[in-house]
């Protein structure tokens, strides 16, 4: 049969054991030497990069928080502005209309009355003008009955056109 060392297989040999780690020792020795100070260098500048990226992201985050108000400020400001101009124009609009009407009114009173005076006028003519007709034709009747002889069928036929041509 085969002997096969089993102790030896589990436990590994103690200069492969002291080998190994010396060799690791020097390589730990070489890289802190060599290496510790540029890796360290490359982190503490990575880290700094990092650091600076986070400061002007924060920057530009209040930066833009702050546009952002100022621009919600100004629309609010239009928005009131907008609203004053607005009533300004509804009220001017009122004021205008008012005027406007109260000016029609004045002028149609004052057409109302100068109609009024041009009727009473027109009125005082035609009284006139009546007057005067029924004046020549009174005198003209008159003056018919004194030519003529005085009956009473003369005289009713006179009266009769008299006021025919009063009427007409």
């Amino acid at each position: 049969m085969l002997e096969i060392d089993i102790a030896a297989k589990l436990f590994p040999n103690i200069t492969t054991v002291i080998v190994q780690l010396l060799a690791t020792g020097v390589m730990f020795i070489l890289f802190k030497k060599y290496l510790w100070a540029t890796v360290q260098d490359y982190f503490a500048k990575r880290a700094d990069f990092i650091e600076k990226q986070i400061t002007d992201a924060q920057g530009a985050n209040e930066k833009a928080k702050q546009l952002m108000q100022e621009s919600e400020e100004q629309a609010r400001a239009s928005v009131l502005e907008y609203r004053d101009i607005v009533e300004k124009a509804r009220v001017d609009a009122s004021k205008l209309k008012d005027e406007i009407v109260a000016e029609a009114k004045k002028e149609a009173e004052m057409k109302m009355s100068q109609a009024q005076r041009e009727i009473e006028a027109e009125k005082t003519l035609a009284k006139q003008e009546m007057k005067e007709e029924m004046i020549t034709i009174a005198m003209d009747v008159a003056t018919k009955i004194m030519n003529k002889d005085m009956n009473t069928s003369d005289n009713k036929v006179l009266v009769e056109e008299f006021i025919e041509k009063v009427v007409n």
